[in-house]
């Protein structure tokens, strides 16, 4: 396996159900993703392109297949070993925002460093709240931020771990074109001057271009080629 690549998957497929109610979402799925590389995934509704997502951040497990995470076999880690690999290394963003509403915006940036017990950096969390332009909304809660400055605030909690890897699943489906151009741009600055691995699900093929690659998805199946 090559130093240089953050994620490798080689022959991988997911199955769900047996016999006639079998669902092949994965396919005998193989790519390699350079570190610090901006990824985009297309494919329509049900082509398995969330499944790989989930696949790729161990939120779900592979029926068959080989995949390897910055050196690291899944395979070879126990259900507890990838939580806290998971924990440690990758940043998790999704369309709904996913916010806890009871905590403030700084206490939703810090959440993924507390449940590791650790402490914060506070220098590094400021950092993190002036780069997305958060530090006059971080003692506001949620529900009084716009779906732009809310989706910030996911990217935040998904940086806080300083991951290598963050995986983006539709991350301006519930936003307007001024702010999904705005949350595109802080992925991608992320991207290239933080060195993270940025792997994003869109359905807009706009957005998609401003990708190193493009991965498409149809039937389970993944190449670079429509």
């Amino acid at each position: 396996m090559a130093d240089n690549y953050i994620l490798e998957m080689e022959n991988v497929d997911k199955i769900y159900g047996s016999g006639d109610s079998e669902v092949k979402a994965l396919n005998h799925v193989s790519f390699s993703v350079h570190k610090g590389e901006f990824i985009a995934i297309i494919g329509e509704s049900g082509s398995g392109k969330s499944t790989l997502l989930n696949i790729v951040g161990m939120l779900d497990r592979p029926t068959n297949g080989k995949i390897v995470i910055d050196g690291i076999e899944q395979r070879e880690m126990t259900l507890d070993q990838q939580a806290v690999f998971r924990r440690e290394n990758i940043g998790f963003i999704f369309q709904s925002f996913n916010l806890i509403q009871e905590l403030t915006v700084e206490e939703n940036i810090i959440f993924p460093i507390s449940l590791g017990h650790n402490k914060p950096d506070r220098k590094k969390i400021d950092s993190i709240i002036n780069k997305l332009g958060l530090e006059k909304r971080k003692q506001h809660f949620p529900s009084q931020l716009s779906g732009g400055q809310q989706q910030r605030v996911a990217i935040g909690r998904a940086l806080a771990t300083e991951p290598k890897l963050i995986l983006a699943d539709e991350p301006t489906g519930n936003l307007d074109s001024k702010n999904s151009q705005e949350v595109i741009k802080i992925l991608w600055e992320i991207s290239k001057e933080y060195g993270r691995t940025v792997l994003l699900i869109t359905h807009n093929h706009d957005i998609a271009k401003v990708a190193d690659r493009i991965l498409y998805v149809k039937d389970g199946c993944v190449s670079e080629r429509r």
